[in-house]
């Protein structure tokens, strides 16, 4: 096989009667074999760019560097919702006790917990505005004077945070004291109060997410009544994004332009999910196996992606639990079909989008016999499965022009077919060196 793999089994035999063996068309006495052969693919670099992370469940906040992946710097901005009722605040109170924001801790990243990490509340000077997508590369203006500056050590222990804001509490209590819930009332209210933004001191060298959909993700007003009964008037979060801003000098991505194809210097591919790095696989091996005059005709039995020996990940950083493929070229960007609305192609299904065939019907049934790649938790693996798609390759019905690139991308939460980049969710990374990633098929050849 030279290099394109190693022969694990070989059997020659003369079929007698091929029906038996399900291979009709093979005449009688034609040879077979059976081979099972490893390919290593290439991989390069490539980060994309315009990442929505509009409410991906997650508030991230903090700063971290490392000599892979460089620094990033991650600031939430949310937006806090009217009261979902009317609310009458007996008029005896005259002031409230205090007003906390209180987060459900959901994800850690980073491995200097021991650090205090210096976090700052800020106020917004500009409205979120629902149902509008929001990216990685933006940013809304706030009040650079913070409401509340807090200090505390990260421990993966902790459930909740509850930073003080009684620097609002009063305009607040305000507000809130006779408040006859109506649109003109919401209105004004979402006008005063705009929002608030989550920032950490770089010297804090983490990453900490809150999901602020949690029923203990909350603002919570509270004041006490001339029967010492201590009541609360609780708020919500509505319409958040997270900014995340990487910053690759001094690291072995220093250099990389996005949608440019890179090839870092330590030979690794790098896939992260809020930077937008993601591997570009390159088949042409796979491709010049099948133009070997010993090949012939294939049946591919079993093909996976092996990917293994992930790197770059420690007890509070790990890979993305699962990963798409999708179709790209030289822009190193997302191919769609001409349908309108356009679908980003796929080789494998990921629940929303199921092209496979540059236009958006997938007569090859590729999106359900194929599957993402899922990440082994205990191995710390992907194997995912690409038979059909490397048979429809061999067989001419996917060309190579179109098979030939393809981008590794993690998969997130998708609610349209049109809004690809919507894998922001977090910071879930990992290196791979060229030999741990191959493909790993058993055919039968046909002479």
């Amino acid at each position: 096989m030279g290099i394109f793999g190693l022969v694990v089994t070989s059997a020659l035999f003369s079929c007698e009667d091929p029906g038996e063996l399900g291979l009709q068309l093979i005449p009688p006495n034609d040879n077979l074999s059976v081979l099972s052969l490893e390919i290593p693919i290439p991989a390069a670099t490539v980060q994309l760019d315009s990442i929505n992370t509009t409410n991906r469940g997650i508030l991230l906040t903090g700063d971290y560097f490392d000599g892979d992946f460089g620094n990033v710097h991650v600031q939430s901005y949310f937006r806090i919702l009217p009261p979902t009722s009317s609310v009458t605040i007996p008029s005896e109170v005259t002031f409230a006790d205090s007003l906390r924001v209180n987060l459900r801790y959901s994800y850690f990243y980073g491995d200097d917990f021991a650090t205090p990490h210096q976090l700052s509340v800020h106020r917004l000077l500009e409205q979120l505005v629902i149902d509008t997508i929001y990216y990685s590369s933006q940013s809304t203006l706030f009040d650079p004077m913070s409401l509340s500056d807090t200090s505390f050590i990260v421990s993966q222990a902790d459930t909740l945070i509850s930073i003080n804001l009684d620097s609002l509490k009063e305009e607040l209590f305000t507000v809130l004291q006779n408040y006859d819930k109506d649109s003109a009332n919401d209105a004004n209210f979402l006008e005063q109060f705009k929002g608030l933004t989550l920032r950490t001191d770089p010297v804090s060298e983490s990453v900490i997410g809150f999901n602020p959909t949690s029923q203990d993700s909350r603002i919570t007003l509270y004041y006490t009544t001339s029967d010492t009964v201590v009541n609360t008037v609780t708020l919500l979060y509505s319409t958040y994004y997270n900014q995340i801003i990487p910053d690759f000098s001094g690291s072995n991505l220093a250099g990389i332009v996005p949608l440019t194809q890179f090839d870092p210097p330590d030979g690794r591919s790098y896939l992260q999910t809020g930077t937008g790095l993601v591997p570009k696989l390159d088949f042409q091996p796979y491709f010049d196996f099948l133009d070997e005059d010993s090949v012939g005709t294939v049946v591919i039995n079993k093909a996976e992606l092996v990917m293994t020996n992930l790197e770059g990940l420690t007890s509070t950083i790990d890979p993305p639990i699962q990963m798409s493929f999708f179709y790209t070229n030289d822009t190193n960007d997302f191919l769609s079909t001409d349908t309108d609305p356009a679908f980003p192609n796929t080789i494998q299904t990921d629940g929303v989008y199921i092209s496979a065939s540059r236009n958006g019907n997938d007569p090859f049934n590729l999106a359900s016999q194929s599957q993402r790649a899922q990440l082994d938790t205990t191995d710390l693996q992907y194997n995912p499965e690409l038979t059909m798609f490397l048979q429809l390759v061999a067989d001419g019905l996917i060309t190579r022009e179109d098979a030939q690139n393809i981008l590794i991308v993690p998969f997130s939460f998708v609610e349209s077919p049109t809004a690809v980049r919507d894998f922001g969710r977090n910071l879930d990374r990992f290196a791979i060196r060229p030999d741990d990633l191959r493909l790993k098929i058993s055919l039968t050849k046909l002479k």
